[in-house]
C-alpha cells in the first residue's frame, strides 16, 4: 500500500493540477515565466507516469523493452530546462532569457541523443522496471548515467541556489514558501542522482558502495513532490487560506516589530498616542490588527515631527558616510540612516543634552504611500534595535 502510494502519488497530483486548470479555464499561461513552469511541471507529470509499474508496462508492448526509461528520463530533461528558463526569466531581460532558453533546449536535446545511442548500446533486452537491480552492472549503464546526471545536476544546482537566494530577498512570504520548497527538491533530486552514479560505479567496478533501498524510494519521492507543491504555491495557497494567512501574520510580525521605535518615540512625545502603549503580552492579541498597525505608522510619523528639531544634519551625513562605507545600499542605508538619527534626537530631548534647533534641515525620507512606508519604517525600526543596542551604555 506504502509503495503504491509513493509510485503514485506524484503523478496523481501533477495531473490533478491540469484536470483542476482546464476546468476552470485557467489553462493559458499569462507570462513567459508562467508558461516554463507549465511546460516543467507537464515534464514532470510524463516522466512519473512513464514510470510507474503501469506506464512502464505499457510502452513495453511497444516491443522495445525499457523504452520508458529513456522517455521519462527525456521528460525529465525538459523539467531541468523549465528550471532554468525560469531563472532566466527572472533575472534577465525578456529577449536575452528567450535566447538563453533556447541555447539550453539545444543543449539538453543533444544530451538526448546521446542518451539515445548509449541505450541502444546497452544489452538490456528485458523490460525491467525495477531496472537498476538488474542492470546496474551491465555495460553502457553507467556511462548512460553519467551523462544523464551530467546534464541534469547542473540545472539543479543552479534551481537550488537561485531559488533560495530569491526566497531570501522576496517579501512576498507565500513565494518565499514556494521557492524554499522548490530548492529544497532540487537538493533532493541533486542527492539521488550523485547516489544512483555511485551505485552503478559500484555495481560496474566492485567499489563496495552499499545499496540504500531507502534512498532509492524517497529522495526520488521527496523531490518530485517538493518541487510540484512549490511550483505550484500561487495556485492552492489561496484555495486553503494559506495567502489570507501568511498576509495576516505578515502585517502581525509588522506590527510588533515597529514597538521599540514607537515606544522611543511615545516616551518623549506621549500625546502621539490614541491610546497609551499595552504590556508586551497584551499586544501579542491580535485585537482589530488592521486598524492598529494603522494607528502605529501614523503615530511613529507624528513622532517623528514631533522630534524634527532634535534631528541633526552633521548626524545624519556621518551615519550616511559610515553606512555607505560598509556597503550599504538604497533603503537599507536611508533606514539605517533615519535609525540613527532619530535615537540621537531622543537621547537629546530625554536627557537635555542640546537645545532644539531653529530650523529642521535633515529630509524625510520614506514611501509614498502607507504600503511603502509601512515597509520602510519596518527597516528602520530594525535598525533602530541595532543601533540603541550599539549605543548602550554610551555617555555624552
Amino acid at each position: 500500500m506504502l509503495d503504491a502510494l509513493r509510485i503514485y502519488l506524484p503523478p496523481s497530483l501533477v495531473g490533478s493540477f491540469f484536470v483542476t486548470m482546464l476546468v476552470n479555464g485557467d489553462y493559458r499561461p499569462r507570462t513567459a515565466a508562467q508558461r516554463t513552469v507549465r511546460l516543467g511541471l507537464a515534464g514532470l507529470g510524463l516522466s512519473l507516469i512513464v514510470l510507474t509499474p503501469a506506464g512502464y508496462s505499457l510502452i513495453g508492448r511497444v516491443g522495445v523493452p525499457n523504452l520508458a526509461r529513456l522517455l521519462g528520463h527525456g521528460f525529465m530533461f525538459v523539467v531541468a530546462w523549465a528550471g532554468l528558463a525560469f531563472v532566466a526569466h527572472l533575472t534577465m531581460p525578456p529577449r536575452d532569457a528567450s535566447r538563453r532558453s533556447t541555447r539550453v533546449a539545444l543543449g539538453f536535446a543533444a544530451g538526448f541523443a546521446v542518451l539515445a545511442v548509449l541505450f541502444v548500446l546497452e544489452p538490456v533486452d528485458v523490460d525491467e522496471v525495477r531496472f537498476a537491480y538488474r542492470y546496474a552492472g551491465a555495460p553502457w549503464v553507467l556511462e548512460y548515467w553519467v551523462v544523464y546526471a551530467a546534464c541534469l545536476t547542473p540545472a539543479f544546482a543552479v534551481m537550488a541556489r537561485e531559488s533560495w537566494r530569491f526566497a531570501r530577498v522576496t517579501p512576498d512570504v507565500v513565494l518565499n514558501l514556494g521557492l524554499r520548497l522548490v530548492s529544497g527538491g532540487a537538493v533532493c533530486a541533486l542527492t539521488y542522482h550523485v547516489h544512483k552514479g555511485l551505485y552503478f560505479a559500484s555495481a560496474r567496478y566492485g567499489l563496495g558502495y552499499p545499496t540504500m533501498p531507502p534512498l532509492d524510494k524517497y529522495l526520488p519521492l521527496a523531490a518530485n513532490v517538493l518541487v510540484f507543491v512549490g511550483s505550484t504555491v500561487r495556485w492552492w495557497a489561496p484555495r486553503v487560506g494559506l495567502t489570507a494567512l501568511a498576509g495576516w501574520v505578515g502585517r502581525y510580525r509588522t506590527y510588533l516589530g515597529l514597538r521599540p521605535l514607537w515606544l522611543g518615540l511615545y516616551e518623549v512625545s506621549p500625546h502621539i498616542a490614541l491610546e497609551p502603549p499595552r504590556s508586551a503580552l497584551a499586544d501579542l492579541l491580535p485585537g482589530d490588527l488592521g486598524l492598529r498597525l494603522y494607528r502605529r505608522v501614523i503615530e511613529i510619523r507624528d513622532g517623528r515631527i514631533a522630534l524634527q528639531p532634535y534631528l541633526d544634519q552633521e548626524v545624519a551625513d556621518s551615519a550616511r558616510r559610515n553606512a555607505a562605507r560598509v556597503g550599504l545600499r538604497g533603503q537599507r542605508l536611508d533606514a539605517f540612516v533615519e535609525a540613527t538619527v532619530l535615537a540621537d534626537a531622543l537621547r537629546a530631548r530625554a536627557r537635555g543634552l542640546r537645545a532644539p534647533a531653529p530650523d529642521a534641515p535633515v529630509g524625510v525620507p520614506g514611501g509614498g504611500d502607507m504600503g511603502s512606508d509601512t515597509v520602510f519604517l519596518t527597516e528602520v525600526a530594525r535598525a533602530y534595535r541595532r543601533v540603541v543596542r550599539a549605543n548602550a551604555g554610551r555617555t555624552d
